[in-house]
C-alpha cells in the first residue's frame, strides 16, 4: 500500500453490470453534493428572511447527510485520501496568508 494513501480496508462488492452498494453510495454522495451547490445558490438568491431560514435548515440537513455518506464510503474503503507532504502544506499556507494580508490592506 502506498504510504501517502489514507484508506480503510475495502469492502468487496460484486463487479457486475448491476449497480452494487458502492455504486449506490457514490451516486447518493454525488447527488447530495449537487444539492448542496444548488441550495447555496438558493440561499444567495433568497429575498425573504423566512424563506432564507427554511432553505438554510434544508441546507444544513443536506450537508449532514453528505458528510454521513462520505464517512460511510471512507469506512468501507471506497474513498481514498492522500496525505499531503508538510512542505506542500506550508507552501499553500504561505500563499493563502499572503493573499489574506493583501486583502486586508
Amino acid at each position: 500500500m502506498n504510504n501517502n494513501k489514507v484508506q480503510n480496508p475495502k469492502t468487496e462488492v460484486p463487479a457486475t453490470i448491476e449497480m452494487n452498494d458502492e455504486n449506490y453510495l457514490n451516486d447518493m454522495l454525488e447527488t447530495e453534493k449537487n444539492m448542496s451547490v444548488n441550495m447555496t445558490i438558493a440561499l444567495n438568491e433568497a429575498s425573504n428572511e423566512v424563506l432564507f431560514g427554511k432553505i438554510y435548515e434544508m441546507f444544513l440537513e443536506i450537508k449532514k447527510s453528505q458528510r454521513n455518506l462520505f464517512e460511510l464510503a471512507f469506512k468501507n474503503g471506497w474513498y481514498c485520501l492522500e496525505k499531503a507532504e508538510q512542505n506542500k502544506i506550508s507552501e499553500e499556507y504561505n500563499k493563502l496568508s499572503t493573499s489574506l494580508n493583501q486583502l486586508q490592506q
